[in-house]
């Protein structure tokens, strides 16, 4: 929770500085990307169910020696988490007007920033569901140092430095693509760990 008020605060002092110097002002940015990521938190909100839902099952097989379970339990969150990503990435992408329409109409100049803040922004969020569900198999198999690594890696470790250094080459829109370079970067973070952590149990 720390973590994402000092994004949002970095990402809003971020929109207002660029976003002033665009032709869409300082407003319009930081009410759309605001709205992205409401509903970003929304479809987040089912991956962190599902994650947290399998954490207690994946525990106990850990320490019951049944790794197998604990990787099956896994998997299969993995196997879920993504796909309810992927669902909403196919919505927003291709019903962007209609799902901002839901929170009014506004000029055209707000419709089609509006727009570019919910396929840009949320372009990358099917990878995401792997990344939750490891922070949670890291947590769930006691291993703290790297479910905290994971778990703040989008938002603090990748997401933070991207709004500060895309928008002096992209301008008020490199904030929006701040947002899947932090997603794809903690997805390969995510993996590499996990890969690793998975490698050391194989022949459990």
């Amino acid at each position: 929770q720390l973590a994402a008020t000092i994004v949002i605060a970095v990402m809003n002092n971020v929109l207002v500085r660029y976003g002033t110097a665009s032709r869409y002002g300082a407003e319009i940015p930081m009410t759309t990307l605001g709205i992205t990521m409401k509903i970003n938190q929304i479809i987040t909100g089912i991956v962190i169910g599902i994650s947290v839902g399998a954490q207690p099952i994946i525990g106990y097989n850990t320490g019951a020696g049944k790794w197998n379970r604990a990787r099956k339990t896994y998997f299969l969150a993995v196997a879920w988490s993504t796909l309810v990503m992927a669902a909403g990435t196919m919505v927003f992408q291709r019903f962007p007007k209609a799902i901002i329409g839901i929170f009014g109409a506004e000029s055209a100049l707000y419709q089609e920033f509006a727009v570019k803040s919910l396929t840009i922004f949320l372009l990358l969020i099917s990878l995401n569901g792997f990344q939750l569900c490891t922070g949670v198999f890291f947590q769930a198999i006691g291993k703290p140092v790297q479910a905290t690594v994971v778990s703040l890696s989008r938002q603090v470790l990748f997401l933070l430095p991207a709004l500060l250094i895309l928008p002096r080459f992209l301008g008020v829109e490199g904030a929006l693509w701040a947002g899947p370079v932090g997603d794809a970067c903690a997805f390969v973070l995510a993996l590499i760990l996990g890969g690793l952590e998975l490698r050391k149990h194989a022949h459990r």
